[in-house]
């Protein structure tokens, strides 16, 4: 066999190799994806609605990546979140149509109303309020009939939730973790933390009633303060009058005096009322 026979073979045998290979590739079924369960609602779900276990039921499993882009929740996930919209039943529950209670209305306890108010930054203690703070609420104006100005304690220990000025954050949430003087400082000292003018509260269905009359029926105009410590003990007075020592006795001229009183007739008789005898 010649040498050129010999090349065009070994060539042959390469393709057909190749060829080979590439048609294994095409036939080989494809790898299993890893898939996700994904919740879908079982009948229709208004908003403002916390969902039980009577309003899920398991869809078809997505593959995980095209779950995740949409933002499916696992049905182990859903229930006590509570809806934003009104769900139609099959319709995937997401991120968007499905929210933790208290990413819908700032707090997850439902027995607290939530309410704003608004008030000038040197009202609030310098625009720096932000939700987590304890604060009393002070309202001031002049009385109707006497013209008199007047202040007074609307409310205390207000749970604020909410920090915003002009529709926007007012403040940044991050917290900086400790030891770390990067990015939250820094976004606050860029200025970030706009003065804030609107706080919304979250509060008792009365307390809420006695805020939203002082400032709106009464109009009262609002000073907020942040409210100090149940436990504090406010420290003694300081005096400027001195100590004075405590009286010693006198034995002996209590004795005099005590025989004085009781004897009267000898007092003038010098001892014992016997010196003349």
């Amino acid at each position: 066999m010649s040498m050129r026979t010999t090349m065009l073979v070994a060539a042959a045998l390469l393709l057909s190799t190749g060829l080979l290979l590439t048609l294994k590739d095409l036939f080989r079924p494809a790898p299993d994806l890893p898939r996700q369960s994904v919740a879908l609602a079982a009948a229709v779900i208004e908003p403002y609605t916390i969902l039980s276990l009577e309003m899920v039921r398991a869809g078809e499993p997505l593959p995980a990546a095209e779950a995740r882009a949409r933002g499916a929740w696992p049905v182990d996930a859903v229930l006590g979140k509570m809806s934003t919209q009104r769900i139609t039943p099959g319709s995937l529950l997401t991120g968007v149509n499905l929210k933790p209670i208290e990413a819908v209305r700032f707090v997850d306890e439902m027995g607290l109303e939530v309410v704003s108010f608004a008030a000038g930054v040197d009202r609030l203690v310098g625009g720096q309020l932000r939700p987590g703070h304890l604060i009393n609420l002070y309202g001031y104006g002049r009385d109707g009939q006497s013209g008199e100005a007047y202040t007074r304690l609307i409310e205390p220990r207000l749970w604020v939730v909410d920090v915003s000025t002009a529709g926007g954050q007012a403040v940044d949430l991050a917290t900086p973790r400790p030891g770390l003087q990067g990015e939250g400082y820094a976004e606050l000292r860029e200025g970030r933390d706009r003065p804030g003018t609107m706080v919304t509260i979250a509060v008792e269905p009365e307390r809420a009633y006695r805020v939203i009359d002082a400032l709106g029926a009464q109009g009262l105009s609002a000073w907020v303060t942040l409210a100090a410590s149940e436990l504090a003990q406010v420290p003694p007075r300081a005096t400027s009058e001195p100590v004075r020592a405590a009286p010693t006795l006198d034995v002996w001229a209590t004795l005099q005096a005590l025989s004085t009183s009781v004897f009267p007739t000898l007092s003038g008789t010098g001892y014992g009322g016997l010196a003349d005898r």
